[in-house]
């Protein structure tokens, strides 16, 4: 009786962990309009904190109806309105000189070459061997790019 029940026990943690690890994934928005002011609280009349531009990424932490907590690349926490963020994704490069290549391979041909703090259009948020596919907004490059090089995954 003890084994089986043991057996029970282990089966159902396994799928609930299985769920529950796949549920909690990070949840990012962009910033939707040409600038974004983040608040001190969930409310217009609380301190300003920073101004953020189009495109930069947001990590949620909690989500209310017209505001959402967030985070951003330096781990600072603030407040942004819901209807100044849009649900596609985008990443924002964390140093000078990030390479952009044709195929996830330090050894395949170079696209670009792009400056920090740029945001960068998330094509597809699987990472797959440390690499991501992303692309230039300004330019429409297209290509892979080190995830360690950028925030927002």
């Amino acid at each position: 009786m003890i084994p089986n029940f043991f057996f029970r026990v282990v089966l159902f943690l396994s799928i609930f962990f299985t769920f529950y690890s796949s549920s909690v994934a990070a949840e990012f928005l962009s910033v939707k309009n040409k600038s974004l002011i983040l608040y001190e609280g969930p409310s217009a009349s609380t301190k300003k904190k920073f101004i953020v531009t189009e495109g930069y990424p947001l990590k949620v932490i909690v989500s209310l109806k017209d505001w959402k907590k967030v985070e951003d690349h330096l781990g600072k926490i603030s407040w942004a309105q819901v209807k100044g963020l849009d649900s596609e994704r985008t990443v924002i490069t964390l140093k000078s000189q990030v390479t952009i290549y044709n195929k996830p391979s330090k050894n395949e041909a170079k696209l670009a070459y792009i400056d920090k703090l740029i945001a960068l259009n998330l094509l597809s948020p699987i990472v797959t061997d440390g690499w991501i596919k992303v692309q230039a907004i300004s330019e429409g490059i297209q290509g892979f790019i080190r995830t360690e090089e950028v925030w927002g995954i």
